[in-house]
Order: structure tokens, then sequence, then C-alpha cells
């Protein structure tokens, strides 16, 4: 990993930021038990491509296969504090600067719940949508190691500091077993199904709980 790199595409310019929200969020050394690496990892691509939308239509092009986007925009539009913490790791240039990303997240957890933000990320259409992203954004390499010793992170050729062990905070431990393990992809419930009936149309449903191997392939 190197969230510092200079990008030369919009779609590195989306993971770079999704690098420096990864860190930010484990420097908040926040537990979310049951929550993979993985996880964490695509909602940092969906809040990253959230805070870039409007302002880089390549990188709305590069999600624009993700159905389900928009029901978690709707759910970030809402977050008050969810701003402030994309603001900080978007301009993060070092270590000092992603630990306050990293206070940023920690008021996101604080407003949202801890309840509520694991029941998010482990909920079937997170799981589905994980999935859909892994397939066109895989993890960088080492993500499960920098989350667990942060200060493994590549340094950055413009000499910026990485994040230190003592910046960065350890809220996931996973196992390489785990880690390899592929997204888990349950089938949406009933009370999902009456959720998303009740918000979109059906064609829009039926494309957000179709199998991700369709997506962007039609």
């Amino acid at each position: 990993m190197n969230p510092f790199r200079a990008t030369t595409s919009d779609k590195d310019r989306l993971t770079a930021l999704a690098e420096r929200l990864i860190l930010s969020m484990a420097s908040a050394q926040v537990d979310l038990p049951a929550v993979r690496p993985e996880a964490l990892w695509a909602l940092a691509i969906a809040v990253g491509g959230w805070w870039l939308k409007g302002n880089a239509p390549g990188i709305e092009e590069e999600l624009r296969p993700f159905p389900a986007l928009p029901l978690l925009y709707g759910q970030l539009n809402g977050i008050r504090s969810m701003p402030s913490f994309a603001a900080a790791a978007s301009n993060a240039t070092g270590s000092s600067q992603l630990a306050r990303g990293g206070q940023r997240f920690a008021e996101v957890v604080k407003e949202l719940g801890l309840p509520k933000l694991r029941a998010a990320l482990t909920s079937d259409i997170f799981a589905r949508l994980q999935a859909q992203i892994l397939e066109k954004f895989p993890p960088p390499s080492g993500l499960a190691e920098a989350l667990a010793a942060p200060s493994a992170v590549a340094p950055v050729a413009s000499g910026v500091a990485v994040p230190s062990r003592s910046a960065v905070g350890v809220p996931i431990r996973a196992s390489r077993e785990d880690t390899a393990a592929p997204p888990s992809k349950p089938a949406v419930s009933e009370v999902t199904l009456a959720y998303l009936r009740e918000h979109y149309e059906e064609d829009v449903v039926r494309e957000i709980v179709q199998p991700p191997s369709r997506l962007g392939k039609s």
C-alpha cells in the first residue's frame, strides 16, 4: 500500500483515497468484530466514490456498474460527520493527518452507533455490494497486515512519512485464512426485499440483488 502516491488515472485516484480512508479507520482504534478487512476496503471504495462524485466524472463512470451504491450514498448523505472524515483522509499527506482522519471516523461511529455500523457492514445487501466492488477493485496486497501492523505500509516516493504503529490502531484482526476466503453472498432476506420494494422500482431492485458476476457484462 502506498496511499500518498502520485496517481495516473481516475481509478488509481480512487484506490489511493480508499487506502488513506482505510488507514484513517485503523487509527480510530474502533473494534468491529465480525467485520473483515475486505468489508472495510469495500466501504472505503464506496466512501471515496461518494466524496469524489460530482468532481470526477471518470470515477463516477468506474462506479456506475454498482446499482446498490445510490442506496448507500443516500445513507452517507445523512451522516453529519461523514464529510469531515472523508475530507481529512482526502487531504492527508502524512501519518498525523491520517490520525486526524481517524478522529473523524470515531465521530462517524459515535454518530451511527457501533451496533448499527457493524450490522450494516455484515448485512446481506452490503455483502453483495462488497463482492461486486472487490471484483473490480481488488484489495491492495497486504491489506490485513497494514491493518494489523500499519508500520509495514510501504514508504512513499515523495518522502512523506507513512502512518506509524503508534499513530494507527488495530480495528481488525483477520487471520490469513479468513483474508483468503471469498466474500460471502447470502440471499437477500424478505425484510430487505420489502424495504427495497418500498423505495425503488422493481427493475432497480432486481439489479441490486442480482449476482455480481452479471454486473457490467450485459
